[in-house]
């Protein structure tokens, strides 16, 4: 897993701008299932069928590609470059971050105007160097409307924690590419490896309507509450992936969270309940689709959410592969 998570994060994909990282999912997802093809928005689709007649069913799985990104509203006459945020980041944690444009793989550095106190910061007083002298200079390597994603590549800390700018949510990219290589169920699985989740679940919205499944299962990574002073969330780093109960976006039904809850027993795996009422995921989009789809959701405990050096421990990502493939295999 780790060495997938890795091959995962190293292409960019800022919201709108995943196709390099759907080119290598394709790649890796092709072998395992039997077809593979993408729409109009971006979103990337695996089949795997499963039963055939007419009490056929399919689960539709969803892992969103993008990443958090900056946008390039305005560049000044002496190149600095002007952003705004293309997904959920803050300002304040942005001052010195090293980023990398999509399109061309221009590198720059996020600077601050001086006397703004870090507390103050807005994406208002934010700035992008990419080392241009001039407006003219700077429009060579980077347009307006281009897009920058963090540029700090894949670390380990210790024996089984992994950081990285993109673990939101190679992660659970990689753990449903690896599921789809595990897994044998009485449904079709549709995977929908979704696009612009972080602008508003895009991709999912227009999957759901595509497909009817039967069921939805979201995949995703989620704060933890186990740092200094942190928000009081129950979930923490090692202690096993999270069933969704809630978050931002929807209320999981008690009877599919039940269903999810069971799997993990049954595979003796560990877990713990996600209530995370501030973060928003693709279940929201996909459980309002058509006349409403049962959805619910795992996710892998994560820290530092929302900077560019996001952290899970191996052992939870382990184990949610295992989960999701014990919850599909009992689907029949």
């Amino acid at each position: 897993m780790k060495e997938l998570i890795r091959q995962l994060t190293i292409p960019s994909g800022p919201s709108g701008y995943e196709a390099p990282v759907k080119e290598v999912i394709h790649t890796l997802v092709q072998p395992h299932v039997d077809e593979v093809y993408d729409d109009a928005l971006g979103n990337l689709y695996a089949v795997k069928q499963g039963a055939s007649g007419p009490a056929a069913k399919t689960i539709l799985l969803a892992a969103h590609m993008d990443e958090p990104a900056l946008s390039v509203i305005d560049i000044d006459d002496q190149g600095f470059l002007r952003v705004a945020p293309l997904g959920p980041l803050r300002a304040s944690t942005l001052v010195g971050a090293r980023v990398v444009f999509a399109r061309t793989g221009r590198r720059g550095i996020v600077g601050a105007e001086h006397g703004v106190a870090q507390k103050d910061l807005e994406f208002s007083h934010l700035f992008v160097d990419i080392g241009a002298a001039s407006l003219d200079d700077a429009r060579e390597h980077v347009r307006i409307g281009d897009a920058a994603t963090f540029a700090y590549g894949f670390d380990e800390v210790g024996a089984d924690l992994i950081v990285g700018h993109a673990l939101d949510n190679r992660v659970g990219c990689a753990v449903l590419v690896e599921a789809l290589k595990r897994t044998h169920s009485g449904y079709t699985i549709v995977a929908v490896f979704s696009a612009q989740q972080e602008v508003g679940s895009r991709g999912a919205r227009v999957a759901g309507q595509r497909i009817h499944p039967d069921a939805a299962l979201v995949l995703d990574v989620s704060p933890v509450g186990d740092t200094p002073k942190s928000e009081r969330l129950a979930l923490t780093l090692g202690g096993g992936p999270g069933i969704k109960a809630l978050d931002a976006t929807m209320v999981v039904a008690p009877k599919v969270r039940d269903i999810i809850v069971d799997a993990a027993r049954l595979a003796d795996v560990p877990y713990q309940i996600e209530v995370s009422p501030r973060t928003a995921s693709d279940a929201g989009a996909l459980f309002l689709g058509r006349e409403g789809i049962p959805t619910g959701g795992i996710v892998v405990p994560a820290r530092y959410v929302g900077t560019p050096s996001q952290m899970v421990h191996l052992r939870d990502v382990e184990q949610t592969v295992t989960l999701l493939t014990a919850y599909l295999g009992q689907l029949q």
